[in-house]
């Protein structure tokens, strides 16, 4: 065992130690001179530790600091055999009249601003394992309603009687059904109603408007290959429907949603029941996520991570003037901005919806892809152009 010295100079009317010595227990530190100390025996190797000081996480920026996998930082130490044993003796209560200046030191800001009862990156470990093993000992199945219906829609309907279906029944993609093949063979979403939008607006021949009334939806499929499918055409026509089957962990489950970068994915029967549907319902993120958090409520103690701010924990899509790391900006758009636009970002970073802010960047409203099922109603898409209609017409003319 070795004596080591943990020092706070930087001020403060009380301070604590903790780190992965202590289990992340806090230890308050005693007044000596012009610092905070405390003298901990411990066994030689690395630890990581933070202070502490009147409610407020900091790092002391004069040693090393290391960065955990959540993001989190904190200082870093080597305790070796060969360490300096001669210690000033610890006072153990702060001294109640001394104020010293915080103006040195890094405040974590990535830290609850209340003392919690376990550090942050504990917590998050802790919550991980949880949440893992939810996913992973909880079939889809489990998730999904005990009287559920779904909408599936024959790949022989014409287009525009699809689109209208869609509208009408609220729905931002439906299954497909190959009577030829007797099964599911794919999805039609908000995305394929832009896409041909964007084509009509555009005049580039896939389908014109009185087609929509003629052409089948799987028609529509084989031209979209033909146009948005690249050198491969072929590879993408033979790659299956992507789906999972009802006895698949969650896990399993929401890396397939979240791999394949889809909304929803297809929930096919294990073994057929005599009703001949393959198709049992949809997944998606949001179901996962509630069935996620039924369970956890079920733990009386529940987990102390979800009392925290949401910005001390390192999730999320941000802007880049919050400084926060994040592999994918947050995108946004503006009332003025044209609706082609901003299909155009819904499409091209593949999200299901962008904020729209002021010139202040303040929320004034979301706009999500499935919101463009709007302009099927009547055939509203017939009779406006793309680039002259701006999101303020689309907030605030076309609602559904």
């Amino acid at each position: 065992m070795v004596y080591r010295r943990f020092a706070w100079p930087f001020g403060g009317q009380r301070a604590s130690v903790c780190g992965s010595f202590t289990g992340w227990r806090e230890y308050p530190m005693g007044l000596v001179g012009a610092e905070f100390q405390l003298v901990l025996d411990l066994p030689p190797g690395v630890y990581q530790y933070r202070f502490l000081v009147d409610g407020v996480w900091r790092c002391d920026d004069t040693k090393p600091i290391v960065r955990d996998e959540y993001g989190m930082i904190s200082n870093e130490v080597l305790v070796t055999l060969v360490e300096n044993n001669t210690h000033p003796v610890v006072q153990l209560e702060p001294s109640s009249n001394r104020r010293m200046n915080l103006d040195e030191g890094t405040i974590l800001t990535t830290m609850p601003t209340e003392p919690p009862s376990q550090n942050s990156g504990v917590q998050i470990a802790v919550f991980r394992q949880r949440v893992s093993e939810i996913l992973l000992h909880n079939t889809i199945y489990d998730v999904v309603p005990v009287s559920s219906k779904i909408a599936i829609l024959d790949a022989r309907l014409p287009v525009k009687q699809a689109f209208n279906i869609m509208h009408d029944e609220g729905l931002a993609l439906v299954p497909l059904w190959d009577d030829g093949q007797g099964t599911i063979t794919g999805m039609l979403t908000a995305s394929d109603f832009v896409l041909i939008l964007r084509k009509l607006q555009r005049n580039i021949r896939v389908l014109g408007h009185e087609e929509l009334e003629m052409h089948s939806v799987a028609a529509w499929k084989e031209a979209k290959l033909q146009y948005y499918g690249g050198s491969d055409v072929a590879a993408m026509q033979r790659r299956p429907l992507v789906h999972v089957k009802d006895s698949d962990n969650l896990r399993a489950v929401a890396l397939s949603i979240i791999q394949n970068e889809i909304s929803s994915v297809p929930i096919f029967k294990s073994s057929m029941d005599v009703s001949g549907m393959p198709i049992l319902n949809l997944a998606t993120l949001p179901g996962i996520l509630k069935f996620l958090c039924s369970k956890l409520q079920e733990q009386p103690e529940g987990y102390p991570i979800l009392q925290n701010h949401i910005s001390s924990i390192p999730i999320g899509t941000w802007s880049q003037h919050t400084g926060r790391a994040s592999k994918r900006q947050l995108r946004t758009s503006r009332l003025n901005v044209p609706l082609i636009t901003c299909l155009d970002f819904l499409l091209e970073d593949r999200v299901s919806s962008v904020p729209i802010v002021d010139d202040n960047g303040s929320l004034l409203d979301v706009y999500a892809l499935s919101d463009i099922m709007a302009l099927a109603k009547n055939d509203i898409y017939t009779r406006i152009e793309l680039e002259q209609v701006t999101m303020e017409h689309m907030t605030h003319s076309f609602v559904l």
